[in-house]
């Protein structure tokens, strides 16, 4: 495969994942953003204690992670800060698979929380398990893929310019 072909391959398949996380972090963000109080409930039932704040963190990051997912998601849609939009969102879902597999190996049966607790979120939501944790390495890829290409577009252009 030629290099033009190599290189509008990964940018289509680049669109192609910044569309599909940009859907899922909208569709994640908007229940949560209207009832944070669920979502603390949601994360509470993780159970992870952090160093120095214990448990105290929780009310923040109901407030705050729902708050970024909805603007990761506008950012991925308009197409800008592609490599800060990747690279956050890979660390995001470093951080859910981390939580969803501290959760399995302590054996909750919690519900993820990933969607919130209106209609929409409980019919889109699972059980922490094997399938959200499969799902969230899927979307780490689909994260390093939209990183990748705008680091590997970055380069085209300043090689370009020399």
């Amino acid at each position: 495969m030629s290099q033009n072909r190599l290189s509008g391959f990964l940018k289509g398949l680049a669109f192609l994942c910044r569309l599909g996380l940009a859907v899922v972090f909208f569709l994640a963000a908007w229940p949560k953003i209207q009832d944070p109080a669920a979502f603390a409930k949601a994360i509470s039932n993780y159970r992870i204690a952090l160093p120095i704040f214990g448990m105290n963190y929780i009310n923040a990051m109901a407030f705050f992670l729902p708050a970024l997912e909805m603007v990761l998601a506008l950012i991925l849609v308009a197409s800008v800060w592609r490599r800060g939009a990747g690279l956050l969102t890979a660390i995001l879902m470093v951080m859910f698979i981390a939580a969803i597999s501290s959760a399995m190996a302590r054996d909750l049966n919690i519900d993820c929380g990933c969607f919130g607790s209106t209609k929409l979120g409980a019919a889109i939501a699972h059980k922490v398990g094997l399938r959200r944790l499969l799902e969230d390495v899927a979307y780490l890829i689909m994260a390093s893929i939209v990183f990748w290409e705008a680091v590997a577009s970055r380069k085209q252009v300043r090689e370009g310019e020399t």
